[in-house]
């Protein structure tokens, strides 16, 4: 499952996945955009892949679950 972290507080680490790709979210209209999951933090998210979901994008998946968020984003 993909995690959400901005590019101040960048890739999530001491995590039970490794999260090294990081992808734009695409611009939907504002209600949808996904913000920082770091504490306290208020910025806009990018998207941030394990290995197995980056494999996943690059055969061309672009949605994908984001931990703590109902629904699904879409990345560029």
């Amino acid at each position: 499952m993909a995690l959400a972290r901005c590019a101040t507080c960048r890739r999530p680490q001491g995590l039970k996945h490794n999260y090294t790709h990081p992808h734009d979210q695409i611009s939907p209209p504002a209600k949808h955009m996904v913000f920082c999951g770091a504490k306290g933090c208020t910025r806009l998210a990018m998207i941030w892949l394990t290995d197995d979901e980056e494999k996943q994008y690059v055969q061309g998946i672009r949605d994908f679950r984001i931990a703590h968020h109902v629904g699904k984003i879409r990345i560029k």
